[in-house]
This record gives structure tokens, sequence and C-alpha cells, in this order.
């Protein structure tokens, strides 16, 4: 059984350091994401911006980008948990997204949930 967490485009929720730093309530690990994140992606990313409960999870809390991602957007207009049982699996939306975030192993959690 698998009970990981996984966002529309493939990434495991239950795996990412915001998630975690959520579930625990760690507000300093959240911060130290928020720091890290911010280095990453080179802008400011703000500890409030981080708090995750998983995008597609209904919680309450989701990261700032969730609010503007046309992936989940996507994927939650059609009525589905994830890419992966779209009909339209790989479009270029989601392509662009899989190519950007290569070393995310989104594709492969994808491409692992199609073949169930």
């Amino acid at each position: 059984m698998d009970d990981r967490i996984i966002s529309a485009c493939g990434l495991v929720c239950s795996e990412c350091p915001a998630y975690l730093a959520t579930r625990k309530g760690d507000a300093v690990a959240v911060q130290r994401v928020a720091a890290q994140w911010s280095e990453q992606f080179g802008h400011s990313i703000p500890p409030q911006s981080v708090w995750c409960d998983g995008c597609m999870t209904g919680g309450e809390r989701v990261c700032g980008h969730a609010g503007e991602c046309e992936i989940r957007a996507c994927v939650a207009g059609r009525g589905l948990s994830d890419c992966a049982g779209c009909g339209d699996f790989v479009c270029g939306r989601l392509e662009r997204f899989l190519t950007m975030a290569a070393d995310s192993g989104a594709r492969e959690t994808l491409e692992s949930l199609r073949a169930r």
C-alpha cells in the first residue's frame, strides 16, 4: 500500500520539507525551508508561504505557489487527484514543469501511478 501524499504534478508532499515542518508545527524548520527556497529559486519566499498540508489534500494550508499553480487548478477542475489519471497525460503544461523539475522524481512518481 502506498501511503505517500502526492501533489497534482507528482511531487511527493509527504517527503517535502515544508510539509514535514508543517505536520510537526515547527516554525523554525518552516523558516529554514523559506530561506533555502528563497536562495534556490532566486526570490524572497516568506515563511507564511511555506506552511503546507499538501496541495491536493483539502487542508487549510497550502504553499504560496499553490494558489497560482496552473497544474493544480487543471487537476482540480477535472476532478482528479493528480496528473497521472488524466487522459491528456503528458500535456505541454505538465511537460514544462517536469523538464524544469527533472531532479524532483515527479515524472517517475506519475508514471508509477499510471502503471497501476
